[in-house]
């Protein structure tokens, strides 16, 4: 039986010798690489931070202490060590193991978390928590480098100094996010790293001062200043203890017994310590290490249908469409080229998002700001004051971040921007990142524009409309194949819809991607003896009132359909315009996200849960309509 076998809890871990603690890494290693590399994840980020998971269960016990993990994509190993290790097979899959810490899986989870930047804010409170209520305990916050860029990870160790805790940030330094890392820290990390080792270098200094034989005591006063001097010599500008922070580092975060025996060391240590671990994304499988960057995030091999799509039949040719990501970073390249005052921003995801080519193809054209959201949508507004044409690359779920900057560096200033909103809608990783707010966060502020392309086609054409456009638009789409357009692709109108087929019983009015999937119902339902009018909804804000009044007022049911959250979503959006344009709906059946968080899962079997496939579509207008819902067709 091999070690790990053995190894069921942390209190197992707690059991081994140091010395055999090296041999369980090899194991868990191994397991972990084959297992994800059959069921997907985040496979570079787990191996790296291995050695230091074990390090911290063999020294903490967090069923009583506590452990944050900034982001959480990281937490793998520590999900095999705290009784999850059977159950690693399923990791992101239906009903199984969460990609990021889950507090329904454990109680060493305290958070789901899925952003980064927060971890010492929330270790704060926790020691804050503690400290009020008197119990003993040790906090430790576990950052990425790239994480540590985030504004609030300052403001958090801003404000630590004040608070007199006890509290242990680890600073996870592999030189990655996603990519590589970007900026002023991640140039002062490599200093760091490059330097002497600073460990303890100004207290030693301190105490050296003071036990120099006659000058010692007339040099007291001057330790602080002869400690800074020395300081700045060996690492320049170290903000770490300026915050605050006893700094000890860089350490080798692979060199176990090492950690083992330094974290024992800094248990014991009370106040604010932060110690620095060099790691390396991807350590001990060389396809991950050697590129980091494409194996952040492993697919899954094939074994069953994923993200929606069927196997095709036995021998037909594997039809290749791009995917809605592809075709924007295609189009605005082919965009950029012809207009040099277009400039694309990426939140510290090129590869992600797509930019990467366009890095390649105009160099200079994409600006990474590194994880700082917030920043990216400020740093548009002020591009847009220059008289240029800010295209912001970035997720749904992390355009959240940046709400605020939205609002006043970009809707007050009615500035000309394109927020292009990648994983909107429904993705495999779970409820902190999928994208089904957008809509109602933005079209409540005055001076937005929402729009939403339903095939290739139609994105590229909305891609070149909204940056020409004045003002501020959100172009949301999904992570998942363009299909290709049913019909030639009419003009894009400002606040205009497009009705795709005419029908006498039902009117399906839909929203981005779940335009083929209104089609697609209607076909179904016409064989039924239902006829519908299918209409591209386009614009979530404004409301085309002209075409949708007209067909609510002859509509046997009007049904809206959306890949986004019902409350404040386009289904809302389009009922409040009319409302206020006097149309009166006889009946009417709003299909989207319901109220609750989305758990993790494969996104077409979490499209076929919610009911969000043309059958689903189908059968529940079938039930409004009070037919019963009948086989399959072709059944």
């Amino acid at each position: 039986m091999s070690l790990f076998d053995s190894v069921d809890s942390p209190q197992d871990v707690r059991r081994l010798a140091v010395d055999e603690l090296p041999v369980l890494a090899a194991e868990m290693r191994a397991e972990l690489i084959e297992t994800i590399s059959k069921t997907g994840g985040h496979l570079g980020s787990g191996l790296g931070v291995l050695e230091l998971t074990i390090a911290l269960h063999y020294i903490f016990d967090f069923s009583h202490d506590r452990l944050v993990f900034d982001v959480g994509h990281q937490c793998y190993p520590h999900k095999m060590l705290t009784g999850r290790k059977g159950r690693l097979a399923t990791m992101r899959m239906d009903d199984g193991l969460c990609g990021f810490p889950h507090p329904e899986e454990s109680d060493t989870d305290l958070f789901h978390t899925g952003h980064a930047g927060t971890s010492i804010s929330l270790a704060l409170g926790l020691a804050h928590a503690d400290k009020i209520a008197g119990n003993d305990r040790r906090t430790v916050a576990v950052i990425g480098d790239a994480g540590y860029g985030a504004g609030v990870a300052f403001e958090a160790m801003n404000a630590a100094s004040e608070l007199d805790l006890n509290l242990l940030v680890i600073l996870n330094d592999n030189e990655m996010s996603i990519s590589p890392t970007i900026g002023a820290m991640s140039r002062y990390f490599t200093r760091l790293r490059t330097g002497p080792l600073y460990t303890g270098a100004k207290r030693e200094l301190t105490e050296f001062i003071k036990h120099m034989p006659v000058i010692g005591e007339t040099l007291d006063r001057s330790i602080r200043e002869s400690a800074s001097v020395f300081k700045s010599v060996i690492a320049p500008g170290h903000v770490f203890e300026e915050l605050g922070f006893e700094y000890f580092g860089p350490h080798d975060g692979h060199d176990l017994p090492r950690l083992v025996h330094t974290l024992r060391d800094l248990r014991e240590r009370d106040g604010l310590t932060l110690l620095h671990l060099q790691t390396r994304k991807g350590a001990g499988c060389e396809l991950a290490a050697d590129d980091p960057n494409r194996l952040h995030g492993v697919k899954p091999k094939k074994t069953v249908p994923n993200d929606g799509e069927a196997e095709p039949p036995l021998g037909a040719p594997v039809p290749k469409r791009p995917a809605y990501t592809t075709v924007f970073a295609n189009k605005l390249i082919e965009l950029a080229r012809e207009d040099d005052r277009i400039v694309a921003i990426t939140a510290a995801m090129p590869d992600g998002t797509g930019l990467v080519e366009m890095e390649r193809a105009l160099p200079g054209r994409v600006a990474d700001v590194g994880i700082c959201e917030q920043h990216a949508v400020a740093f548009a507004g002020g591009l847009a004051k220059g008289a240029y044409k800010p295209v912001v690359a970035i997720y749904s779920t992390f355009l959240q971040r940046g709400y605020d900057m939205v609002f006043q560096e970009l809707l007050i200033q009615d500035a000309n921007c394109v927020l292009a909103m990648d994983r909107a809608g429904l993705v495999d990783d779970g409820a902190t990142h999928h994208g089904l707010f957008d809509i109602a966060y933005l079209r409540t502020m005055p001076n937005s524009v929402c729009m939403a392309p339903a095939s290739a086609e139609e994105l590229e054409a909305m891609l070149a409309f909204a940056i020409e456009h004045r003002g501020t638009v959100g172009l949301r789409y999904p992570r998942d194949v363009a299909p290709a357009a049913s019909e030639p692709v009419a003009p894009i109108e400002f606040g205009k819809a497009h009705t795709l087929r005419d029908g006498g019983d039902v009117i399906l009015a839909a929203y981005g991607e779940m335009v083929p999937v209104a089609e697609a119902a209607a076909d179904r339902l016409l064989a039924e003896g239902i006829d519908c009018t299918v209409i591209n909804g386009r614009f979530a804000k404004p409301i085309d009132v002209a075409t949708f009044g007209p067909a609510a007022r002859r509509a046997r049911l009007f049904v809206t359909l959306e890949e986004h959250a019902l409350a404040g979503g386009f289904g809302s959006a389009l009922i409040e315009a009319l409302a206020q344009a006097g149309v009166s709906i006889p009946a009417m059946l709003m299909i989207g996200i319901p109220d609750a968080f989305v758990e993790h899962g494969t996104r077409g079997r979490l499209l076929e849960k919610l009911g969000l496939t043309p059958e689903g579509v189908a059968d529940r207008i079938l039930e409004a309509v009070g037919r019963p819902v009948s086989a399959p067709v072709g059944a």
